[in-house]
């Protein structure tokens, strides 16, 4: 796509478990997304010499990731925090669960056609704050906000980003959530 495209939405969020193997499982479709916040920590650090600044090298840190979903079901619950219903089809924390890591993929619908797709490699989210309102006067959705922690693979890898006009084919965009991306191998 050349030239600018604007986001002006946010659709499909997706989870896919990371295997101990280092592949992912399929990915599942989560509650209907509102909001995706994503933070990169980059640490930046200047080298002085010659009583001047010389140079200046980065690293990434952790990558902060919340996502506002008009749910969190019990299945995306199940997903992103390691838990399971018992018998009865209740679920009880336990400060033994451990979260799984796992992508995180979405995409943003752009201005004029097409879409911009994403995918977070490798993270885990923790369990939500919960804040809950009365009715009063008048209703007000009150929409779950869940919090991650994301990381590079060991392969240093740590997002995947693919920008698609909507009037061309492509195997990329049509495979994007049936499996968190891997790169074509080169023939």
């Amino acid at each position: 796509m050349d030239g600018k495209a604007y986001a002006i939405g946010l659709r499909d969020l997706y989870f896919a478990k990371f295997k101990a193997d280092g592949t992912y499982e399929a990915p599942a479709k989560l509650s209907e997304a509102i909001t995706a916040t994503v933070t990169p920590n980059f640490t930046i650090t200047t080298m002085y010499a010659d009583d001047r600044a010389v140079a200046v090298a980065n690293a990434l840190g952790d990558i902060d990731i919340q996502i506002t979903t008009s749910d969190l079901s019990d299945a995306d619950y199940d997903l992103l925090m390691g838990t399971t219903k018992n018998a009865e089809g209740v679920i009880e924390d336990s400060v033994d669960n451990v979260a799984p890591y796992g992508a995180l993929g979405f995409r943003l619908p752009l201005d004029g056609g097409g879409f911009r797709y994403y995918w977070y490699y490798k993270g885990k989210f923790q369990p939500p704050a919960s804040t809950h309102n009365t009715k009063g006067g008048q209703v007000e959705f009150q929409n779950p906000a869940i919090s991650g922690k994301f990381v590079a693979r060991d392969d240093g890898k740590w997002r995947a980003r693919f920008t698609h006009d909507s009037g061309t084919a492509s195997t990329v965009a049509q495979n994007w959530f049936t499996q968190v991306y891997t790169p074509a191998p080169i023939a």
